[in-house]
C-alpha cells in the first residue's frame, strides 16, 4: 500500500489548496472593483457576483455523471486550463456585460472541477486512506479563505485591481502545473460510457440527477446558505459603510481558521453519533455571530465574529452531507452528494443576487441581518422535518455510520 503522503497525493492537495486560494483572491475585490471602476450599483453588483453560484448550480447536477464517464485525470485538467484562462478575461473585460460572461464562464467550469477535484483524490487513495485523506484535502479547501481574501486586499492596498487579477492568474497558473504531475495508475471510469441515445436520455433522468427525497432537507440548507454568501461577497463592502478600522482581509483569516477546526469538531461529532447537535448549536452560533458583528467598537469583535461564523458554518457542514447520504439508498450516494452542493450553491447564489437589492434599498447589515432570519427559520424547518418524516431513516442502523464527512 502507498504511503498516504506520497506526492501524487500531495500535489493534489496543492493544487487544490491554490486553486481555491485564486478564487477566494477575487471574492472580496470584486465588488470593490464592480463599484469603483464601472460605479455599478449594489442591485447590479449582486447580479454579476451570483452568475458564477448559479452557473455552477445549474451545471453541478451533471458534473457527476461528466466525472463519471469521461477518463478523470484530462477532465480534471481541462477544467483547470480553462478556469485559469478565464483569469485572464478579468485583466480584458472593459465592459459590464464582458465582466459577467467571464464570471459565468468560470462558475461553470469552477463547479465540474471541483467535482473532478475530489473524485482525483479519492481515486488516489486505497480504501484503508480514504478517511483521513479526505479529510486533508477537505482542510486545504478550507484553507484557500485563509491565504486568497488576505492575499487580494493586501495587493489591491499596494497596488490596483489589475495587479490582484494578475497574482490571480499567476497561482491558478502554478496549481495546473502542479495539477498536470499527477499520476494516476487507474483511469477511471473502468467501464465505457454508452453512446446510445436512449441510455444517454436514461441516464440523465431527473431521479438519477436529484434526490427526491432530500429535497425538504435541500431547502433548510438554502435558508442557512443565504447568510454565508452575503458574507463572503459584500464584507468589504460593509466595512466601507461603516468605516470599520479593523483590516478585513484578517476577517477572512479568522473565518477559515473557524471553518478549518469546526469541520474536525463536527466531524469528530458526527462520528460519536450526535447529528442533529451540530446543526442546531451551529445554527444558534450563526445568529449570535451576527450581532456581534454588529457590535464593531473593538476589533476583537469584528475578529470574534469571523471565527464564530466560520465554527458555525464547519460544523454543519459534516452533519448536513451525512444526512443527505443516510437520506439515499447506496446506490445513490453520488446523487445525494450531488444535491446537497447544488443546495449550497444556490443558497449562495440567492444570497448574492438578493443582497445587492437589500442593500440598495437597505443598508449592508441588513442582508446579514435577513440571512440570519432565514438561519432561524432554517432551524425550525430542520427541527420539525427531523423529527418527524426523516427521523427513522436518518438514524436507522442500515444507515448509521455509512458515510461521514470531515
Amino acid at each position: 500500500m502507498n504511503p498516504l503522503l506520497n506526492w501524487n497525493f500531495i500535489a493534489c492537495c496543492l493544487s487544490n489548496l491554490l486553486f481555491y486560494t485564486a478564487v477566494y483572491v477575487l471574492v472580496p475585490v470584486l465588488p470593490l472593483y464592480l463599484v469603483d471602476e464601472f460605479r455599478a450599483e449594489t442591485s447590479v453588483v449582486g447580479v454579476i457576483l451570483s452568475l458564477f453560484a448559479f452557473t455552477g448550480m445549474f451545471i453541478r447536477p451533471f458534473s457527476g455523471f461528466l466525472v463519471d464517464t469521461f477518463r478523470r485525470k484530462p477532465l480534471y485538467l481541462l477544467c483547470y486550463f480553462l478556469f485559469t484562462a478565464y483569469f485572464a478575461g478579468y485583466l480584458l473585460a472593459s465592459t459590464l456585460l464582458m465582466l459577467g460572461i467571464v464570471r459565468a464562464m468560470q462558475g461553470l467550469i469552477f463547479s465540474i472541477g471541483t467535482t473532478s477535484a475530489i473524485t482525483v483524490a479519492i481515486d488516489l487513495l486505497s480504501p484503508q486512506q480514504q478517511g483521513r485523506g479526505i479529510g486533508i484535502f477537505g482542510v486545504t479547501t478550507s484553507a484557500g479563505i485563509l491565504f486568497g481574501p488576505v492575499t487580494g486586499l493586501k495587493v489591491l492596498e499596494f497596488y490596483s485591481f489589475q495587479e490582484v487579477f494578475a497574482v490571480a492568474l499567476t497561482i491558478s497558473t502554478i496549481a495546473l502545473l502542479i495539477g498536470a504531475t499527477i499520476r494516476m495508475e487507474r483511469q477511471l471510469p473502468r467501464k465505457p460510457a454508452s453512446t446510445s441515445p436512449a441510455s444517454f436520455t436514461a441516464t440523465l433522468k431527473f431521479t438519477n440527477i436529484i434526490l427526491i427525497r432530500g429535497l425538504p432537507m435541500a431547502l433548510c440548507v438554502i435558508l442557512v446558505m443565504f447568510l454565508y454568501g452575503a458574507l463572503i461577497h459584500y464584507l468589504t463592502l460593509f466595512v466601507r459603510e461603516h468605516a470599520i478600522t479593523a483590516e478585513p482581509g484578517f476577517f477572512f483569516v479568522w473565518l477559515s481558521l473557524g471553518l478549518i477546526f469546526g469541520r474536525l469538531a463536527g466531524g469528530w461529532l458526527v462520528d460519536a453519533g450526535y447529528l442533529m447537535l451540530p446543526v442546531i448549536f451551529g445554527k444558534v452560533l450563526l445568529t449570535s455571530a451576527v450581532f456581534v458583528l454588529w457590535a464593531d467598537l473593538f476589533a476583537v469583535m469584528f475578529y470574534l465574529s469571523a471565527a464564530l461564523f466560520g465554527f458555525g458554518y464547519g460544523i454543519i457542514f459534516p452533519s448536513y452531507q451525512t444526512m443527505f447520504i443516510r437520506l439515499a439508498n447506496k446506490e445513490q450516494r453520488g446523487i445525494a452528494v450531488s444535491t446537497y452542493r447544488t443546495a449550497t450553491d444556490f443558497g449562495t447564489g440567492f444570497a448574492i443576487l438578493c443582497g445587492g437589492v437589500i442593500a440598495q434599498f437597505f443598508s449592508f447589515f441588513s442582508i446579514f441581518l435577513t440571512g440570519a432570519v432565514l438561519a432561524l427559520l432554517s432551524l425550525v424547518l430542520f427541527i420539525a422535518m427531523v423529527s418527524s418524516r426523516h427521523r427513522r431513516r436518518l438514524f436507522s442502523a442500515e444507515n448509521y455510520g455509512t458515510m461521514t464527512s470531515r
